[in-house]
């Protein structure tokens, strides 16, 4: 778990490898109460879709620990 910041302040919990596996994660999470906001990363949106592109998901730091574990319990953890 991460210690310094306060219990509200956003972490990078993962990158995903493109949108369907952001939305799946996303998804995952959203079920078990944790909020999550996803932000695409790199050129993708510029030059094609967002579809292709890495995207990053963050939670709270109060939820990282869970998150973590939520994505881990189904191997889809990077």
């Amino acid at each position: 778990m991460e210690t310094s910041g306060r219990a509200d302040d956003l972490v990078q919990l993962a990158v995903a490898p493109n949108e369907v596996v952001a939305a799946l994660w996303r998804g995952v999470l959203e079920d078990a109460g944790i909020p999550v906001l996803v932000k695409v990363l790199g050129l993708g949106h510029a030059y094609w879709s967002t579809f292709a592109a890495a995207h990053a998901l963050y939670v709270r730091r109060r939820d990282s620990d869970r998150a973590r574990e939520l994505l881990a319990a189904l191997d889809l953890e990077p």
